[in-house]
């Protein structure tokens, strides 16, 4: 990825409108709106007097309600694109009107198979409009706070970029002043490790894949075993893994590489160990990240593992886990990823 690697332009972010309106086209949306008409018929078969044939009335309710939610769902999925084009007061009235419309319709489908009394059609659409203004309101509310959610991971995301410690950034210069003389290859390659981070920090998209994010945790790797020499140890192990080719956050697994130097190394007179493995799991790579800890390194805050938890949560949900652990004078950091399709091996 030296320096030729393309580059993907951050995505500017989606116009106010079109995140008014929830995603009817998504299995969460659907499942919440089965669970709510399920929950519906229940309370109206319980409010009602029992008839002769109670398990048919039963089956009719519950058939009515889900039919009419499901089909009103399935038609905004379809008209989702028209309506995100629309404006804001439109994407808010349309959703209830056409449940409210469905209904209807449905009830009087109904009516001509002699399935419905028509003396409930005013009553049904009645409570339609106010079941259907609750359910929308509470989609809605779903929706605002997925929104809030990723505008959150986002600015994390940039707070990461920007992050960059200037320690480090300065550290890494007096690395490549002092081998200019003495080592100019190794200025070089220094320099161009830097280069890759920074390049990360700044041009690359939110996601990468896997072997990228390695490759810059390797950087990284590189330029602070430049500065502390024979201090510091690295042992690195993930050639073999398969699904390394799997979209990652950018500069997700950097972090936790930066605390293993800066709580593992750093505080130690005579240095470490760190190790990063990646290995397939079923389903599943897992990424570990290690160091060796002195006795005068403390306990942390468990920051870092907190930021990279809540960020692969936002990209992968409860598929991603982060898991921390410390024996003895050893402290790791599991990440586990699902594999998502496409391998990259070879690692350098």
């Amino acid at each position: 990825m030296r320096g030729t690697g393309n580059q993907q332009a951050v995505p500017h972010a989606r116009d106010a409108d079109a995140d008014v309106l929830p995603n009817f086209c998504g299995d969460e949306t659907l499942l919440r709106v089965l669970i709510f008409a399920i929950l519906f018929a229940l309370v109206v078969w319980l409010l009602r007097s029992p008839g002769p044939e109670p398990l048919i009335e039963t089956g009719l309710i519950l058939l009515f309600v889900t039919w009419v939610a499901m089909s009103t769902t399935g038609l905004l999925c379809l008209l989702q694109r028209w309506l995100r084009r629309q404006r804001i007061a439109w994407q808010v009235i349309l959703p209830p009107l056409a449940a409210v419309l469905n209904t209807a319709l449905v009830h009087l489908g109904a009516e001509h198979f002699a399935l419905a009394d028509p003396a409930h059609r005013l009553p049904i659409v009645g409570v339609a409009i106010l079941m259907s203004l609750i359910a929308m309101h509470y989609l809605y509310l779903i929706a605002a706070w997925k929104e809030e959610t990723q505008h959150v991971a986002h600015a994390r995301e940039q707070a990461l970029r920007a992050r960059v410690r200037p320690h480090f950034l300065f550290n890494s210069m007096n690395t490549i002043a002092g081998l200019c003389r003495s080592d100019p290859a190794k200025a070089e390659q220094v320099t161009l490790d830097l280069a890759d981070l920074f390049r990360a920090a700044f041009t690359t998209g939110p996601m990468h894949p896997l072997a990228a994010e390695l490759e810059l945790a390797r950087a990284y790797l590189a330029i602070e075993q430049t500065r502390f020499g024979e201090r510091l140890q690295v042992d690195w192990d993930t050639g073999a893994a398969e699904g390394l080719g799997i979209e990652v956050p950018t500069l997700v697994l950097q972090p936790l590489v930066e605390n293993a130097i800066q709580h593992g190394i750093a505080p130690s007179r005579g240095g470490g160990r760190v190790w990063v493995r990646a290995r397939s799991e079923g389903d599943a790579v897992v990424v570990t990240i290690g160091n060796t800890v002195s006795d005068r390194a403390g306990n942390g805050t468990h920051t870092a593992g907190d930021e990279a938890r809540a960020r692969l949560r936002q990209a992968f949900g409860e598929r991603a886990a982060v898991t921390l652990q410390r024996d003895g004078d050893h402290f790791e950091i599991d990440i586990t990823l699902p594999r998502q399709g496409g391998t990259n091996g070879g690692l350098r």
